[in-house]
This record gives C-alpha cells, sequence and structure tokens, in this order.
C-alpha cells in the first residue's frame, strides 16, 4: 500500500474529532495532540550543551526534571526572526519529555477527522516525514506535526533527573501526574 494511503487510513480511524494546540513558527501555524502536551512555560533559562546540533538549545529544570529543549525553527531550518517571547512545549512521546521552543501558542482547538488531510508529497521547509496531515480550518491551513517522528529525530530525544548524589541519571521516560 502507498504511503499516502497509509496515512490517509490512519488519519480516518482517529475518530470524529482530535483536539490540537496550536502554535506558531515562522508565521505559519503547527499542531500536536493536546495527550501528547504536559505543559507550556514561557521562556526559561536554557543552559547550553556542547557538542550538540545547533536546534538543540541545551537543557530546563521543570520541578527537578531536566527536559532538552529543541528550538523547532532551527530543526525545521525556517527563515526569519525569532520570536523575543517564545513558549516552550513539554511534549511526552515513548523516549522521555521534550521541550519544543516555538515562537508563540495562541489557542486548543478541535479539528474534525474529515477536516485532515495528508502532507503533500512536495512540501517545502518541512520534511514530510514529521507532519501527520494538514488541518483545512475556513480560511487557514494548520500543519499537524507527529510529535514522536520529531521526538525520535533529535538527538535531545531523553531526559534526565537528578538523583540524591547529585549526578545525572539518563531515564527513559518521566511518568506523568
Amino acid at each position: 500500500m502507498p504511503k499516502r494511503e497509509k496515512k490517509n487510513q490512519v488519519l480516518q480511524r482517529q475518530g470524529s474529532e482530535i483536539q490540537l494546540v496550536v502554535f506558531k513558527l515562522g508565521g505559519e501555524e503547527y499542531g500536536v495532540e493536546i495527550g501528547q502536551v504536559r505543559e507550556i512555560i514561557r521562556r526559561r533559562v536554557i543552559t547550553p550543551m556542547p557538542s550538540q546540533p545547533k536546534y538543540v538549545e541545551g537543557v530546563i529544570n521543570v520541578r527537578g526534571t531536566i527536559i532538552p529543549v529543541v528550538n523547532l525553527r532551527k530543526r525545521f531550518e525556517l527563515q526569519g526572526d525569532e520570536s523575543t517571547s517564545p513558549h516552550t512545549i513539554i511534549v511526552e512521546s515513548g523516549d522521555g519529555l521534550m521541550g519544543m521552543l516555538v515562537d508563540s501558542v495562541s489557542e486548543v482547538i478541535r479539528i474534525p477527522g474529515n477536516q485532515i488531510h495528508p502532507p503533500p508529497t512536495v512540501t517545502t521547509g518541512i520534511d514530510t516525514e514529521y507532519l501527520r496531515g494538514i488541518c483545512r480550518l475556513e480560511e487557514r491551513l494548520l500543519i499537524y506535526l507527529d510529535v514522536e517522528k520529531v521526538v525520535r529525530a533529535s538527538p535531545a530525544g531523553r531526559t534526565s533527573q537528578r538523583d540524591s548524589s547529585q549526578q545525572i541519571v539518563e531515564v527513559s521516560m518521566i511518568p506523568a501526574n
């Protein structure tokens, strides 16, 4: 079965409606499933990590959990000025927690399944591997990202916590409360 047909079938099986957290990057709107979002925080001090790709901003400490932060604008090689008040969306995946640095977060919306279309085979800017689909909403289009693939493709897709001896211990997943 062709890849495009398979993605379309997956989208149709998701049910009649999904909820997405909508954010902006370079003037375009993107969305991730609300079930994968642990929290949204305003810009915090990010501690740089040596020898990382340029899209890995570093790590942040969120209530004792060390979370890697990936700048999605740099990850997707988008042009333009960076936001002066970015947000970090903390997402959960099978590999753990990761922060996605975005220009702004605008809303949570419900999207009917029939408004989600497979990504075009030729897309500029973002590799279609990271896309679950394109959502058509009246006068606008929303790029629906696959968090699992964005996290898996990033070398920062792991989370660390400090134990009582203050050594960094790598964990594969921090359970959500």
